[in-house]
């Protein structure tokens, strides 16, 4: 193993095949893994009512998460709720995450956070991602329901039924 502990963050908004590809990195390189979601609740409820797409909870999409991984016994999944704090605070952001989650040593992100990593977790080993290796992207899920075939499966169903239920209102 690579790393003691590493994480990645994200808004799984919703999750998917993309996103299980960098965790699955994750797992092969460290002892441990923390998936963190980290999101403002209010700002992604926006999202997803301008895509026409369901909102669930963060609550609701770490269930699915951990469903996905129940047999790693070496995860972690929080909820780090960015409420009140500014996309462009990026120190206020990063002393926040510090005082919730601790003791990693590795943080799995795309090169767009890079300048972000080494600034405020200096202590940590930035290991970037290609997030177009799996050219899959939450907001192409958003925007284009043929995308829901590329969430994880945990969730896909749910997604569906919401669609259904949907559908089926307005032809009544």
């Amino acid at each position: 193993m690579k790393y003691k502990t590493g994480c990645f963050v994200g808004k799984f908004l919703p999750p998917h095949i993309g996103h299980l590809s960098v965790i699955d990195k994750a797992l092969r390189e460290c002892e441990n893994v923390v998936v963190v979601l980290a999101e403002s609740p209010n700002r992604s409820q926006k999202l997803c009512e301008k895509a026409g797409f369901p909102y669930f909870s963060p609550q609701k999409r770490l269930e699915w998460m951990k469903k996905h991984y129940k047999n790693n016994k070496n995860m972690k999944f929080i909820f780090f709720d960015e409420t009140g704090i500014e996309s462009s605070d990026l120190k206020t952001w990063s002393e926040k995450f510090k005082r919730q989650i601790k003791n990693i040593d590795a943080k799995y992100a795309d090169e767009s956070y890079r300048n972000l990593n080494e600034t405020y977790f200096p202590e940590c080993k930035f290991v970037p991602i290609d997030r177009d290796k799996i050219a899959i992207h939450g907001t192409d899920i958003r925007e284009n329901r043929e995308n829901i075939k590329f969430m994880i499966p945990e969730g896909k169903k749910e997604v569906e039924d919401y669609f259904k239920k949907t559908i089926d209102k307005k032809g009544e």
